[in-house]
């Protein structure tokens, strides 16, 4: 066997103690580094894995939620008590409470709680890493690695140029995915666009190709800045109140959604730009049901924004 693939074991080997006990670590590097987890590998071989702490709770932190990680010791202190230390190596990202727990001979084995915050990060859409560092009574770190998963979703409102007929010809999404490739700062994917009409796209009662997402966050790009516009539920629709609204020129942008979320005028499938048909839009900047509809339609022959929302 090679020691490639004998390195390869025994990484996979300490990663499954990891899952449930913390092992302690001289080791001073960086615990972010593929190369810390091999000397503290190595370091197990010779000097024996000293399983010094059992933490359960799983490695997975939902941003702008907690982890609540449940921490006990394996072996009774000597000492009438002993206390460890706790910190996240980014606090911007997770936050740990308490900074300490103490434990005594007689509650050693007893679980205590550790929460593990997860902070909103709104300007971008990938997981992040962090590493709670233990510090022991002996001075010694122990790591313990967490994913914080990203909750983020983006959209953002376009110049106020389109009419009622930004959707002709089946290219209401090209308009989005258009304006989204030159945005310069703007998270990259798929972006569609946030109107309903017939049965291209419906919110409600039934969804057809809908283009949000449920239990997210959903961020506006407005001229380089990142502000969160509205949180959404379990069934993919906005919780009104839970951001600023999206901005947009004062004419605001085409929607085709009725208050309840129904499909209302949609400027004849947005294929008419003229000063007799209707279309339904909404408000810029509104964080409440205004924000998906003002409640009258305007005329197809005015020039609104558009919105894109990330897929």
């Amino acid at each position: 066997m090679s020691f490639s693939w004998i390195s390869l074991f025994l990484l996979f080997y300490f990663s499954l103690l990891l899952q449930s006990c913390a092992i302690k670590s001289e080791n001073s590097g960086d615990p972010n580094t593929k190369e810390y987890y091999e000397n503290a590998i190595i370091n197990c071989l010779i000097s024996g894995c000293d399983k010094e702490i059992i933490i359960t709770g799983g490695n997975n932190l939902p941003e702008g939620g907690s982890l609540l990680l449940s921490i006990s010791l394996v072996h009774e202190p000597d000492s009438s008590s002993v206390t460890y230390n706790f910190s996240s190596s980014n606090p911007t990202i997770a936050s740990v409470s308490p900074s300490a727990l103490i434990f005594t001979p007689s509650d050693y084995n007893v679980p205590q709680t550790l929460t593990v915050t997860g902070l909103s990060d709104d300007s971008d859409s990938t997981d992040n890493s962090v590493v709670i560092s233990i510090l022991t009574p002996d001075s010694e770190t122990i790591p313990y690695s967490i994913l914080q998963k990203d909750n983020d979703k983006f959209l953002f409102a376009t110049s106020a140029s389109f009419a009622g007929n930004f959707g002709s010809g089946g290219f209401a999404d090209f308009v989005c995915q258009n304006a989204a490739d030159s945005l310069v700062g703007l998270p990259s994917g798929t972006y569609k666009t946030f109107a309903v009409a017939g049965t291209w796209r419906r919110a409600m009662p039934s969804k057809i190709d809908w283009v949000l997402k449920p239990n997210k966050e959903y961020i506006d790009f407005n001229s380089g800045a990142f502000t969160k516009a509205f949180d959404t539920d379990a069934n993919a629709l906005f919780v009104f109140g839970t951001g600023s609204g999206i901005v947009a020129t004062g004419a605001g942008y085409w929607t085709g959604l009725q208050t309840d979320w129904t499909t209302g005028n949609v400027c004849q499938g947005w294929a008419s730009n003229s000063g007799l048909e209707q279309g339904n839009f909404a408000s810029s900047g509104d964080p409440n049901v205004g924000g998906i509809s003002a409640g009258t339609p305007d005329f197809c022959n005015v020039a609104k924004s558009v919105v894109c929302v990330q897929q």
